[in-house]
């Protein structure tokens, strides 16, 4: 018998197989079809499952359950995506459709709440009671795991760390507040600041035409003054978050993944300084600061644990 996790992205399509044990057999991965109705990633999630399955010599009656990892927001009440800007998906019944389609109990989460899930459980978190999970990629993420349970605040909103204000009367953001730390620390509000800042200037980032976080972090490496400066003011303002959750939640480990925390040797000594400078110094003694270990499979990962958390309750 078999757990099946789905990790669904505006750009990508993971789909695993694991065992009864949630050891990842095999894992397929697409790119997400350009459908608002979701019908064509369904049917793309469908056919890999059945080729899955087929090359064990098995049919679908062999899963025991499904885990759906996907971008929100969600109402994980009635088991739906309300709306990704990025795909144009709204109110798909997610849960529904694939307990129609494979017949089995579905669990279904945001991509950051998974992801935290599976580094608590089986990554950087294990052995911890509270851990705080942060993804640095295109925005920036979140999620808490306390005691192998997942906080989701009482509405479903628990760990927006992306939109925690950072910069009182700062610009303002999309989702109606000023100053959020994505948008200064994401890899997407690096790009856009070194865009900006590189035209008519002697940089290594002057003659990119399409400036990404990867371009910043070799400006770094290289000593290109621009890039420095961006990449430190926009770590600078992670610290400050790491700061406040550290006196909110006084967790055992933080731990970060996405993109841009795989330059973890640039950012890790500038989070621990920054957070110093705001960080109560009693607590601060107990910051732990560690990268993600599960790599392009954690969104499936986290998938796999919440499928096997419904046939373990």
């Amino acid at each position: 018998m078999y757990y099946l996790g789905v990790d669904i992205g505006g750009t990508k399509i993971a789909v695993s197989l694991a065992d009864e044990n949630c050891r990842i057999l095999e894992t397929v991965t697409h790119a997400t079809p350009a459908t608002a109705d979701f019908s064509g990633e369904l049917g793309l999630i469908t056919k890999s499952v059945d080729i899955l399955l087929r090359a064990r010599g098995e049919g679908r009656s062999a899963l025991l359950a499904v885990g759906v990892s996907c971008p929100g927001p969600l109402d994980l009440s009635s088991g739906k995506i309300l709306h990704v800007a990025t795909t144009g998906w709204r109110d798909i019944p997610i849960k529904q459709l694939f307990h129609e389609t494979f017949g089995v109990p579905v669990a279904l989460d945001n991509d950051a709440n998974a992801a935290c899930y599976a580094e608590a459980l089986c990554g950087a978190g294990k052995g911890y009671a509270i851990v705080v999970y942060l993804t640095v990629s295109t925005g920036i993420g979140g999620g808490v795991c306390i005691e192998k349970k997942l906080m989701h605040g009482a509405h479903g909103f628990a760990a927006e760390f992306g939109h925690i204000s950072v910069v009182p009367d700062g610009p303002p953001c999309p989702c109606g507040g000023r100053g959020c730390v994505q948008l200064y620390a994401s890899g997407t509000a690096m790009a856009h600041r070194a865009r900006e800042a590189a035209r008519g200037i002697t940089s290594m980032l002057g003659g990119c035409t399409d400036i990404t976080a990867r371009e910043i972090e070799a400006g770094v490496r290289a000593g290109d003054p621009l890039s420095i400066s961006i990449w430190n003011d926009a770590v600078k303002k992670l610290g400050i978050l790491i700061a406040m959750l550290s006196q909110a939640l006084d967790p055992d480990i933080f731990v970060f993944g996405g993109g841009v925390s795989n330059a973890w040797d640039l950012m890790e000594p500038i989070l621990r300084t920054e957070a110093a400078r705001y960080c109560c110094k009693d607590i601060f003694t107990y910051l732990n600061l560690q990268k993600a270990q599960l790599g392009g499979l954690i969104g499936t990962t986290g998938a796999v644990l919440l499928a096997h958390g419904l046939i373990q309750k």
